[in-house]
């Protein structure tokens, strides 16, 4: 019981919740305040022979309905027979049930469950939304059933949740590198992700589903503000780094999007004088190596006057001080 107002007496009164029809009644004149409410606490049903009332076993009603499994995860469960109880049905027509049941039951759904659970354990390790488990799990539930796939026990099916994972990120823009993803994969390796990654979208186009969103590219957007946050940039790097990638679109730069974005983040850092990133640093945090990420600051210097932020450094500064790192390190390698 709890006080609210009521519309016909004008004044606080006692209101008593009738659970069997869910109507809010008012204690003084029975006047029905809230009807049709919803019950948001758990079902129980209690298991119990008429005569014997001692033997009250509450239970709950069950796990909830899965849209995405074909049986909506309602499923008939054929018990063993117990020792020394007397029963109307024989143990030998009761282990017969149990084998049929076994013989029909759908064996794929088990593993579409597993994955399911290790979507959640992969989503909840790199703190993903809710949605974009919801996304994989979906992405899974098309292999129950599919004439050409089908999914398999260990490593491939763990390959394929984490293919799933990534997609669903692509789909909605929140980027995940392969390697974050295969971090927390139990020891996938990349190779097998992308095999998957593979499968997958074959069983999407099969199934005349949309993967145009799936195939987009990674959103550089979102990694300039995880890579700076990690390397402790400071705002005005941020906003220089982040109007430079946008900027560098728009040039014929062949280079992998996380190349790019970390050649960026050595220019602007090199140009800052109190605000510089180690290129091994830049490296280990964008998962690029060294290597790597001098060649694509070669191919994006002829651009850098038009990238780099007028705001942020003048001409000559952009000049000097990346013409110099560059040639430092072609002299570097003429010496060797």
């Amino acid at each position: 019981m709890e006080e609210e107002t009521c519309l016909d007496c004008k004044r606080p009164t006692i209101t008593v919740i009738d659970h069997s029809s869910g109507d809010t009644i008012c204690s003084e004149c029975g006047l029905v305040l809230d009807a049709h409410i919803i019950e948001y606490s758990e079902e129980w049903r209690t298991f119990a022979s008429d005569d014997n009332r001692s033997d009250r076993d509450p239970n709950r009603v069950g796990a909830p309905t899965n849209p995405l499994l074909k049986s909506g995860n309602l499923v008939t469960v054929i018990e063993k027979p117990k020792e020394n109880v007397s029963s109307v049905v024989s143990k030998d027509d009761i282990s017969t049930l149990r084998r049929a049941q076994n013989q029909l039951k759908n064996h794929e759904e088990d593993l579409i469950k597993k994955a399911f659970e290790e979507i959640q354990r992969m989503t909840y390790a790199l703190n993903l939304d809710i949605v974009v488990n919801s996304r994989a799990c979906e992405i899974v539930s098309k292999f129950d059933g599919h004439a050409n796939t089908k999914l398999r026990r260990g490593n491939k099916l763990y390959a394929v949740c984490a293919a799933s994972v990534s997609m669903a990120c692509r789909e909605l823009k929140l980027s995940r590198t392969l390697k974050e993803i295969a971090v927390v994969a139990n020891g996938v390796e990349l190779k097998d992700i992308r095999k998957s990654s593979m499968v997958i979208k074959r069983v999407l186009e099969s199934d005349q589903a949309s993967v145009s969103s799936a195939q987009a590219i990674i959103n550089t957007g979102e990694l300039v503000r995880r890579f700076c946050s990690k390397l402790d940039i400071s705002q005005r790097e941020i906003m220089a780094i982040r109007e430079a990638v946008e900027k560098a679109e728009n040039f014929d730069i062949r280079r992998n999007p996380k190349s790019v974005l970390a050649a960026i983040i050595f220019m602007i850092s090199h140009i800052s004088q109190t605000n510089r990133r180690p290129i091994r640093e830049i490296g280990i945090v964008a998962e690029v190596v060294e290597n790597t990420i001098k060649n694509s600051v070669k191919d994006i210097y002829p651009y850098a006057l038009k990238i780099i932020p007028n705001w942020y450094a003048c001409e000559a500064d952009i000049i000097e001080r990346l013409d110099g790192v560059i040639t430092s390190w072609d002299s570097a390698k003429i010496s060797v």
